[in-house]
């Protein structure tokens, strides 16, 4: 079956484009009690994985934020909220950050499983292979 063939004769590509459009509302209507966005979240949590600078940040999320260019206003923003302190090179998430981060996790758990309501877990797991396998067949590499 072609890409187009589904049932309701759109493409993978505009699935694709809607449901990232879509989750991309729902993170931020989510997130929007506490001043954040998805892309913030994101960059919290590269940052909680233990990465210490604006590159290591961008070059681990240039392809999730489709090369929109440096995150240092957001990792800016979440050091004025006190989550992340240190020079470039040597940030880290701080004890309220550590906090805040948890309280966020809990938002995104909410969100995700919103998300998958109604979707049985296998059905799930094979949505998210194809779509890697798709990412695979055009070029993408893990960690690239």
């Amino acid at each position: 079956m072609a890409a187009s063939d589904a049932a309701s004769g759109r493409s993978v590509a505009y699935w694709v484009n809607l449901v990232d459009a879509l989750v991309e509302q729902a993170a931020d209507d989510a997130f929007d009690d506490s001043g954040v966005t998805r892309r913030h979240w994101q960059v919290f949590t590269v940052m909680s994985d233990g990465v210490r600078s604006v590159t290591e940040v961008d070059e681990r999320l240039g392809t999730v934020l489709g090369g929109k260019g440096s995150t240092y206003s957001l990792v800016d923003d979440l050091r004025r909220r006190g989550w992340i302190a240190g020079a470039e090179g040597e940030l880290h998430v701080t004890v309220a950050g550590e906090e805040a981060y948890d309280e966020l996790r809990t938002i995104v758990a909410r969100n995700r499983e919103r998300i998958a309501s109604g979707i049985a877990a296998r059905d799930y797991e094979v949505t998210v292979a194809t779509l890697e396998q798709i990412a695979r067949n055009l070029g993408w590499r893990p960690g690239a």
